[in-house]
């Protein structure tokens, strides 16, 4: 029988679960008494065989399960989630620091010494009282120092497969925990005799080429110890499937070389846990016990000749991997150097598709974490990623997009105007000796100005005629209609991006002029703290927001004025197609952003213009106003890694937790004063009472921002010409 909680008899969520504990049946349900509960922590981890066995009712197609860690204040229990709760996790509905109710429990026999875990069969998301709630309830509570219900810390490995670590919640690429080893094994933490090693160590060195050519030609001599130089590491692959039971189903692959080729090295399950995080380009390692066998480039017959691969693996045999320091690099190997292609940003644009070329520049824009689905057709993968912009010392910017790449540690740390590489060993090449003689000259004052972090972002920009636009969408997806498009946002997963292609009709149209609109500007919000060292743009004592009706804002210049100054994205790209007051396309910037307020909105103005609807809206898809999440932010360096946090994806962690409205304490993009302009040709403008009933080909692009809070970005609009 399970031991008896170590907490007081004072805990309510210890009342509600003694009952599972002295009961022998495990088909007995209890319900958490009326008090709230608070999620601190959420893991995510493959399923395996097993799965069925835990969950015979469940009829859920995601390849994941999710333990938690919940708390009412006075005690805490490691608990797993029922599958079918799956969706609001999905959704970020469910998530660290959300307050639930009706929590159902029950009990599940882990077989160890009669042991139980304990199981959420379903429960009750509490969104009324606020994203926050649970910061504020906990804010005087060391969540850490909570009493468990059961006895003694649980062991924080996956409750419901065997699975030696957990998975990061929002990708399958990065690693995640402790288990991952930051330095290398010790040398006698192996089980290889004394004998073993004396014999290893005499080994002579063996060149790659000798290795394939014994291999090749099916020779049973020894192999020797190999010693090569890694060229490149690829990003961790994960490859669990429900119907494996290994443990630690990881791999990644290092290119290698030494004087005579370079071949593929594959490290294998539970060797990436111990040495993955450890090795760089650049090491130099000594390889023994290792496995060789054809590369998968020729298996597939992909390779115009026969070439090998070398598996390092736990066991069967259990590898042997060492850093060999610089000083003990023997010359005898003629091991090459770490190649690199150094490409400034006017070049990239000559370059062939496809070319691996380095970069160096300093970050001027970092986007928000975005997810796709992935290619590879499994429906439950995502794909993380995020754009990034660098200046060097060329006119054109270098824009990225950067997705996970099992560098975690370091992809925290890339923001404006910061850096973490200490050494360069590529300092005399000619592009990087250019660019760090230009960053001595660089107004770093200037620079972190300009500098943006976060906000919708939208790269490369779409052609600004219909016709181009079709032409480059050769075998994607074509037109939906508007229904369909709402029951595909209804599916996206939190932080999940997706184009929509739809043929719309305009049904309003309101006509402003340049005195309106800059009356209709937005004002900051003066609850929120304003960042250090960036001033307050406007005052006010209402926070941003825009008319229930949803209204196309065209704008001209009075006769006599100024021209106007178009408004643009300070991250906007220059191109040859940039519009032109005379283009075709309705909207010249990849945002429209719709503001003022509803006193304003109605007051009467004999200049103004608004047309009805032609039609009822039976549905409206996207927020009210716009989200925290759209608005480009001034980079912080004085709270940058708040800042960063702000920006991210919602974190698993208690402790590193943010309130909700935490982005709003960072100041907007300066150009960024509440709306983007849109231009029409005057004709069109002189006519607007003949837009009603125009048909457009609208470019949208939807991304789920959390709960039912689904961003949807009008990118571009082409006018359907009768």
């Amino acid at each position: 029988m399970a031991a008896m909680s170590g907490c007081s008899g004072d805990c309510a969520l210890q009342r509600s679960l003694n009952k599972l504990l002295t009961t022998p049946s495990g088909s007995l349900r209890v319900k958490s008494q009326a008090e709230p509960l608070y999620v601190i922590s959420l893991d995510r981890y493959g399923r395996d065989p097993n799965f069925g066995v835990y969950f015979p009712d469940s009829i859920s197609v995601s390849d994941s399960v999710y333990d938690a860690t919940v708390t009412d204040g006075d005690c805490r229990v490691r608990v797993s989630l029922d599958p079918r709760l799956n969706r609001l996790i999905h959704t970020n509905t469910l998530c660290c620091g959300s307050v639930v109710r009706n929590v159902v429990f029950s009990a599940i026999d882990q077989g160890e010494n009669d042991s139980k875990t304990f199981h959420v069969c379903s429960l009750d998301v509490d969104t009324s009282s606020g994203r926050d709630a649970a910061l504020v309830c906990l804010s005087s509570v060391n969540v850490d120092s909570l009493p468990w219900v059961m006895s003694g810390e649980p062991s924080l490995i996956p409750l419901r497969a065997h699975r030696s670590a957990y998975l990061p919640l929002w990708n399958n690429h990065d690693f995640f925990g402790e288990t991952w080893r930051h330095t290398p094994p010790s040398e006698n933490a192996g089980e290889d005799s004394e004998e073993d090693e004396l014999v290893e160590d005499v080994q002579p060195v063996l060149s790659l080429a000798e290795l394939r050519r014994r291999f090749l030609s099916g020779s049973l001599r020894r192999r020797g110890a190999l010693c090569v130089r890694i060229l490149h590491k690829s990003k961790l692959m994960y490859y669990g499937k429900a119907d494996q039971s290994c443990e630690c189903p990881n791999k990644a692959e290092l290119q290698v070389a030494d004087g005579s080729m370079s071949v593929l090295v594959v490290l294998w399950n539970s060797i990436c846990l111990d040495w993955y995080r450890c090795l760089q380009p650049g090491q130099v390692l000594k390889l023994s016990r290792y496995r060789v066998k054809d590369s998968y480039g020729n298996r597939s017959g992909q390779d115009a000749e026969p070439n090998i691969e070398i598996s390092l693996n736990s066991r069967n045999p259990a590898a042997k991997i060492a850093i060999v320091p610089k000083q003990q690099v023997s010359p005898e190997w003629g091991l090459p150097e770490l190649p690199h292609n150094f490409i400034s940003g006017n070049d990239l644009k000559i370059l062939p598709h496809g070319t691996l070329c380095d970069v160096i520049g300093v970050v001027v824009f970092v986007g928000r974490q975005e997810r796709i689905r992935s290619k590879d057709g499994r429906r439950s993968e995502f794909e993380e990623y995020r754009w990034l912009q660098l200046e060097d010392r060329t006119a054109a910017r270098i824009t990225i997009k950067l997705f996970s790449t099992s560098q975690p540690d370091i992809q925290s740390r890339i923001q404006p105007s910061t850096g973490s590489r200490s050494v360069m060993p590529y300092r005399g090449i000619r592009v990087v000796r250019q660019f760090l003689q230009w960053l001595k000259q660089v107004d770093e004052a200037n620079m972190l100005d300009r500098a943006l972090i976060g906000g919708y972002f939208s790269y490369p920009p779409l052609p600004i005629s219909l016709q181009s636009f079709i032409e480059k969408r050769q075998g994607e997806a074509g037109m939906i209609s508007g229904g369909e498009m709402k029951l595909q946002c209804d599916r996206l997963h939190y932080r999940e991006r997706q184009r929509f292609i739809v043929q719309c009709t305009i049904t309003t149209v309101c006509y402003h002029s340049r005195q309106d609109m800059r009356r209709a500007q937005y004002t900051d919000p003066l609850t929120a703290q304003v960042s250090p060292r960036v001033p307050r743009q406007r005052e006010g004592s209402e926070t941003f927001k825009t008319p229930t009706k949803r209204k196309l804002l065209f704008t001209t210049s009075p006769s006599g004025s100024t021209p106007r100054k178009r408004l643009a994205p300070p991250f906007q790209q220059t191109s040859s197609e940039v519009d032109t007051e005379n283009d075709l396309s309705l909207f010249d910037s990849a945002i429209e952003f719709l503001v003022g307020d509803e006193a304003e909105d109605e007051e009467g103005d004999d200049e103004n213009f608004f047309t009805p609807p032609s039609s009822p809206v039976r549905f409206r898809l996207g927020m009210p106003h716009v989200a925290p999440e759209t608005i480009p932010r001034r980079f912080c360096y004085e709270r940058r890694h708040v800042q960063a946090a702000a920006v991210g994806l919602q974190t698993n962690n208690f402790h590193k937790l943010l309130p909700q409205r935490e982005l709003e304490t960072f100041s907007p993009a300066q150009c960024y004063t509440g709306y983007f302009s849109l231009t029409l040709r005057a004709d069109l403008i002189a006519t607007a009472g003949q837009l009603t009933n125009r048909r457009l080909v609208c470019v949208l692009e939807a991304c789920a921002l959390g709960g039912d809070k689904v961003e949807l970005i009008l990118n571009r609009a082409f006018p359907l010409r009768s």
